[in-house]
This record gives structure tokens, sequence and C-alpha cells, in this order.
């Protein structure tokens, strides 16, 4: 999907948000603004997913601040509450089996999809020992698209799966699923990004987590983009998209560049993800925030 006119408030409230919770004074805020305003006006190119207009963006706030690790302590917390839930769902799943036990993992780490603390997500004033109370509450929502029984019936012996991951504490969530998952397929590859922005996990989230202990491999997806990009992706991901005959996305900025470079993937490509907007709910005949679980054709 490429950047639409609708996209546009979205990036400032995001970049608006995010001042709000890093800066301690609102002049520094203001100049953030302006920066971040300039750079859109400069470099606006709807050829491109949004995804890449908001790494810039954030890219610009973390240079402005000094940060390497912006929203460090709520990222290392969420993680810290990620894995304590994802142990409450092996242990609720330890006497399932088939496709029951592989749903069971599966809803649990889609539902870790709606934890995005941007504001387009939970919001950045999010608590993140409300988790498993808000996890809960989309559960009992249910999916808008559920494709769960045709992926188990696809993935059985799947020669190599990518994982794309998404968020810090959905990655723990993540790491239970891909268990589940290598109980039936080839090895796992997890791609996680190669450095900090908003709330996307990265490698040093998943060896906090344990997922190198779980995945067959763990690899760097490009530097600190939101979401993949096929501009900045690493030559571990390039290739491993080329080899891998399944690859499982997370997050709806993985959606944006995914559905736009469809046609340059050769494995099929299962989405999992909680849509965030109208112009992307409306894709898949929905509108609002809904969960979603289905093949990307």
């Amino acid at each position: 999907m490429l950047t639409q006119r609708q996209c546009l408030s979205c990036f400032v409230d995001d970049i608006s948000q995010a001042a709000e919770v890093l800066c301690g004074s609102e002049p520094a805020r203001e100049e953030i603004m302006r920066l971040c305003l300039r750079r859109l006006s400069e470099t606006l190119d709807f050829s491109l997913p949004p995804s890449y207009h908001i790494t810039g963006l954030h890219r610009l706030v973390k240079e402005f601040l000094g940060l390497q690790v912006p929203f460090c302590e709520r990222r290392k917390r969420l993680n810290e509450i990620g894995m304590e839930i994802a142990d409450q769902v092996r242990y609720e799943g330890r006497e399932l089996f088939g496709l029951a036990r592989f749903r069971h993992f599966a809803v649990w780490a889609l539902a870790g999809n709606s934890l995005d603390s941007r504001s387009a997500g939970t919001g950045y004033a999010f608590c993140p020992e409300g988790m498993r109370e808000y996890l809960s509450s989309y559960l009992t929502r249910g999916l808008a698209v559920d494709q769960f029984d045709l992926l188990f019936e696809k993935i059985q012996g799947a020669k190599r799966v990518l994982y794309i991951h998404d968020n810090v504490g959905e990655v723990a969530l993540d790491a239970a699923f891909i268990e589940e998952i290598k109980r039936s397929s080839g090895p796992v590859i997890s791609a996680l990004r190669g450095g900090a922005i908003t709330s996307d996990a990265t490698y040093e989230d998943g060896l906090a987590i344990g997922l190198h202990e779980i995945s067959d491999r763990m690899i760097l997806a490009g530097p600190d983009t939101l979401g993949i990009s096929f501009q900045e992706m690493s030559a571990e991901l390039a290739e491993e998209l080329r080899q891998a005959s399944f690859i499982l996305a997370k997050g709806q900025a993985n959606y944006y560049v995914l559905s736009e470079y469809r046609s340059q993937i050769q494995g099929e490509v299962f989405l999992l993800f909680s849509t965030k907007c109208d112009p992307v709910a409306t894709h898949f005949g929905l509108r609002g925030k809904h969960l979603l679980a289905t093949f990307l054709s």
C-alpha cells in the first residue's frame, strides 16, 4: 500500500504525541514539529509506503533529542510483561492438541499486535501493566478475517519459514507461537530491526526475551526502520525472502511494504495484524480497528 492523503494527519499526530512524551519542554516540542513538517514537505512521495515517511520523521526526532533508544524504559517493561503473558499462554495451551493448540498460540500472537504503543495503536500513554486485560478485550471481539485453519493446513511441512516481527512485548507472544509452528514445519527464521524506532522490536529485544533460543536463526531485517523496508533491507533479509517457502508477517507497517512488493516474493505470505486506520481496513472491506489473519494474494 502506498501513501495516501489520509496518512498525512496520522504522521503529524504520531510525531506530536511522541514529542509530548519525549520532550521536557514546550519549546522543544514545537521545534520538533517545525523540523518534521519541513522535512515532510521536502520529502513527501505518494509512490512510497507510509512507513517510509514515518521512519524518516522518527529518525529526525531521535537525532534532535540525541536518543538511540526512544521510550527505553517502556520498551523494557513491555518485554518483561510480554514474557509473563507468554508463559501464561503456554500454560493454558499445555493440554490442547492439533488445530485447537495451533489456534490458541496463533490468536494470542495476533492479539499482541494490538499493543503498538504509537498513536495509531494504543497510544504513547499506554500503561504496560494493562497488557493482559487489553489483549483479552481484543480476543473477545474476535477476528474480522480468520484464515488460521487454512494456515494450519498449509504450513505443515513448510521447508523454511520467515517470521517478520513487529513490536516489543508482542515479540514474546511470537516466540510462543514459533515454538508451536516448529512442531510441524522446517526451520523458522526471525527477522528483527537493527535499531530502535518507536515500538518496533530489535535484535536486542529478541535476545532479551530469549527468541534466539527458540527460532533457528535471528537476522537483522535492516536498520531502524518502522517495519521492513525494501530500500534499506539487509542482505540477510533479501536472501530469506528469496528462500522462504512461507513468510509470516506481523503488523500494519509490514503489510504496507509486502502488499506493495508482493510480486517480488515467491513464497506464500500470511499477515497477522491489527488495522489501525480506514485506508488499510477498506482493503479488506472493513472500517476501523480489527484483527486480521489472512493470506496475502
